[in-house]
Formats: structure tokens, sequence, C-alpha cells
């Protein structure tokens, strides 16, 4: 089962919709009603308006990233909150906002991930900052793969398609 961690806010919308067109089921939780005696195959941390900078102590969420079976997948103010947790750097820098003429990537954020320790494999690297970031359980995007079907499909879908033989 799949499990999206989410302040309630436009960009969990995106991600349902993509997740309904592909068929995968999956469960909300909000940073503090995680339910940590349920075993989730995979869960999203989503992006947030919040500033992981002004906010990044989740009691629960620090509990499940504990978990040793737990493979995450975070997205923008989820994947700044997994670089962090695990001694990566993230810096405050101006708004940016919509997609960047080399590729049709959605970004919007303050905060961006720029330095991350060794358990990290750097995928993609933008200018001054960590695009995509992956670990032996968890990879990171500071872009919103969910924004564009397309998009969804070559970043996310991969890592979802084991799931779909549990859709309803």
């Amino acid at each position: 089962m799949l499990l999206l961690i989410v302040y309630f806010d436009v960009f969990k919308n995106d991600l349902i919709k993509r997740l309904k067109e592909n068929n995968i089921a999956f469960e909300i939780a909000k940073y503090d009603e995680i339910n940590l005696k349920k075993h989730y195959d995979l869960v999203i941390i989503t992006g947030s308006r919040k500033r992981i900078l002004r906010q990044n102590n989740f009691p629960l969420l620090q509990q499940l990233l504990a978990q040793p079976l737990t493979n995450i997948i975070g997205i923008c103010f989820g994947f700044q909150y997994l670089a962090i947790k695990s001694g990566g750097k993230v810096i405050e820098d101006k708004m940016f906002k919509g997609f960047r003429s080399d590729q049709p990537l959605y970004f919007n954020h303050h905060d961006k991930v720029v330095a991350l320790p060794t358990l990290w494999k750097v995928v993609d690297r933008k200018e001054d900052f960590i695009n995509i970031a992956a670990t032996d359980k968890w990879i990171g995007f500071q872009f919103h793969p969910e924004k564009d079907p397309a998009i969804f499909a070559h970043y996310l879908l991969p890592f979802l398609r084991p799931l779909k033989s549990l859709s309803v």
C-alpha cells in the first residue's frame, strides 16, 4: 500500500489525480496523523507551502524515517525534509515558481537542497541546487513531477508500478 503524507494544500491534488489515473491505491495522512503500526510498501512525502527551514520537527515522520523497511519518495518539501534529516544542507533562496526553459519540469520553492551526505547519490543537479538524488531507500525530487502526466509517468510511475497489483 502507498501512503501519501501531506499538508492539505494544492500540491496533493495533482498527485491524487495522477494516482487515480493510473489505478494506484493509496491512503492519505497528515504529517501529524501517521499510523506507525501499519506497514506501507512506499511513502510519498509531498510538497507543501510550508518552509522546511522554518518548520521541520515532525515526530511521527521522524519515527517513520527510522523504520528499516520504509521506502520513501520526497517531492520538493519532502526531499528537503529527507535531506535535512540525513545531514544534508538546505538553504533559503529567492522564490522560483514555474517551468524551466531547458526541461518541462515545474518548480515551486524558496528553499533548496545544495548538499547531501555520501549515502545519497546525486542524479541531477541544476545550476546551484540538487534536483534529483537517491539512497538505497529514498529518492528526492526538487520539482513537482505530479504537475504533468508525462513527467509523472517518466519520474514517478516506475516506482509505483509494483503497487498497481494492489489497486482496487
